[in-house]
């Protein structure tokens, strides 16, 4: 009972923190600072011979990477390269998802500290190995080729994986499996034992106490994540058998029943894939229910007012073989598996691929088709577009000194097979022209620009689509970024953020570009 009281005061702790900051952002400077991070490039490139490559999908917060055992630490940038024997670490709110060559995806938590490191087992087959020093990483691997392994190592066991999601972690010196879909292999260090879990299982590996399995329906989401984390750190020594499996027990109970009552009232209607594509990527698209939060391979994405999901996912030129897209539906409190695209990636043949011999009904096989391999442009026709900036028409953002504003694009109305009509995407800025996306690079449903914002500036932005007959289509944003810094002496707001906007705007401060 001791355990429990502690366990659920941490959890209500934790659930309910709020932290309110003065004119600054996420990563903290401080803690920057002291770790002598400095920016990495984000199209650094990596090495020619890397037997792993990953890219940065995204990253939020304080992250950063060593490429010499923790030596030295960089700031982990958004677009940057990360291959074999890199470090990546995270503070406190701050993650990182990384998209790897093959498809697959890590998303590395808060407070965590992770090693990737690849072992050739013959010339051609390779073992990638995800070291876990601290924290947890959620995980969507897509099957790997014949030959080749994926495993999740840590202090006390190792996972072995073929192509699943869920999550693992190290946590006071126990290690954390968890999945929502596929199988496990967790090998103890030190009894060798090998215990295998599936969907809707997780285990708890402890030096002392051995291996736990446990039946959760909530195993491989977030919250038990984050659950256990928190019941982890708050007592270390508790028996995971007895008191860790009551508490989780009841957590599990009371979560099945939330989830099913969003279930009931869930709609998700997915547009299949084609059972083969030629080039390496696909727009996801689905009818959901407004405001319902999806998530695949780490991106999060909540579902606007049009009720229309869509996402497009890219993979190695040469990663060939089944793709698969598992999407998982959230309120905010529970998620649910709720659909699985899979496709499969093959290699052209010598003449190119038999586009002549495509079914009709597969326009996703023409994704990523860049104009300049085509034949022949596309016969002009009218096509229903729609554009739009994703967030609110109009954004208040309270920060110092220069935002970097990242904006989405989103084209809708049209399918895959219709991005050949499009001639080109163009972002302004003040009616000047920024940034230009031609129609041989035009290739998904989803586009990001991003512009600097000096403190106490009102940026207007203009994004223009052409189509080949002429016509254009536009959407609008305006940024409005402001901070008084008298507004932070010591440390706290002396007013709310609404009445430092209404002051900054009244002072003059806050100015059109």
């Amino acid at each position: 009972m001791k355990f429990l009281r502690k366990s659920l005061l941490l959890t209500a702790t934790v659930s309910a923190a709020l932290v309110i900051a003065g004119c600054k952002e996420e990563p903290n400077p401080k803690a920057m600072a002291q770790n002598e991070a400095s920016a990495v490039a984000p199209d650094e490139d990596a090495p020619v011979k890397s037997k792993i490559k990953a890219k940065v999908r995204k990253s939020v917060g304080e992250t950063e990477l060593s490429k010499n055992q923790g030596e030295t630490w960089k700031r982990l940038i958004t677009g940057q390269k990360v291959v074999e024997n890199n470090r990546i670490r995270t503070a406190v709110e701050s993650e990182a998802v990384l998209a790897v060559e093959d498809g697959s995806s890590l998303w590395i938590t808060e407070r965590s500290d992770v090693t990737l490191t690849v072992e050739m087992l013959d010339s051609l087959n390779k073992r990638i190995s995800i070291k876990i020093e601290n924290g947890q990483v959620r995980f969507d691997v897509q099957k790997q080729v014949d030959g080749n392994t994926m495993e999740f190592r840590t202090g006390t066991a190792v996972a072995a994986i073929r192509g699943t999601a869920g999550f693992v972690g190290a946590v006071n010196g126990k290690m954390v499996a968890s999945l929502k879909e596929g199988r496990i292999d967790v090998t103890d260090n030190k009894s060798g034992k090998v215990e295998s879990i599936t969907a809707n299982q997780t285990v708890v590996v402890d030096e002392k106490q051995g291996v736990v399995k446990m039946d959760l329906g909530a195993s491989g989401t977030g919250a038990l994540s984050k659950t256990l984390d928190s019941l982890l750190a708050a007592a270390p020594e508790a028996d995971v058998a007895k008191e860790l499996s009551a508490v989780l027990k009841k957590f599990d109970a009371s979560y099945k029943e939330r989830r099913a009552a969003f279930e009931k009232n869930l709609r998700f209607q997915a547009s299949a894939l084609p059972a083969e594509v030629f080039f390496p990527n696909v727009t996801l698209q689905a009818r959901v229910n407004p405001g319902v939060i999806v998530t695949v391979l780490g991106e999060v994405d909540t579902v606007g007012a049009n009720g229309v999901y869509q996402r497009t996912f890219e993979w190695g030129d040469d990663a060939y073989g089944t793709k698969r897209f598992l999407a998982s539906c959230s309120d905010g409190d529970v998620e649910i598996p709720c659909f699985m695209w899979t496709t499969n990636y093959v290699a052209p043949t010598a003449q190119g691929e038999p586009a002549a011999e495509q079914p009709a009904a597969e326009p996703a096989a023409e994704t990523a088709k860049p104009a300049a391999q085509s034949q022949a442009a596309p016969a002009a026709k009218d096509v229903k577009l729609s554009v739009k900036f994703g967030g609110a028409r109009s954004e208040r953002v309270h920060h110092t000194g220069e935002y970097t504003a990242n904006m989405k694009v989103n084209l809708s109305g049209i399918t895959a097979g219709d991005l050949g009509q499009i001639k080109s995407i163009v972002l302004k800025r003040k009616g000047a022209v920024v940034e230009t996306v031609n129609a041989n690079a035009i290739n998904s449903l989803s586009y990001e620009f991003s512009a600097k914002i000096p403190q106490n500036t009102i940026a207007n932005f203009e994004v223009v689509v052409t189509t080949q007959n002429g016509k254009t289509y536009s959407a609008k944003k305006t940024y409005e970024v402001y901070c008084n810094p008298r507004n932070h002496q010591g440390g706290e707001n002396l007013v709310s953020l609404e009445e430092e906007y209404d002051m900054v705007k009244q002072r003059g401060m806050l100015k059109e570009e």
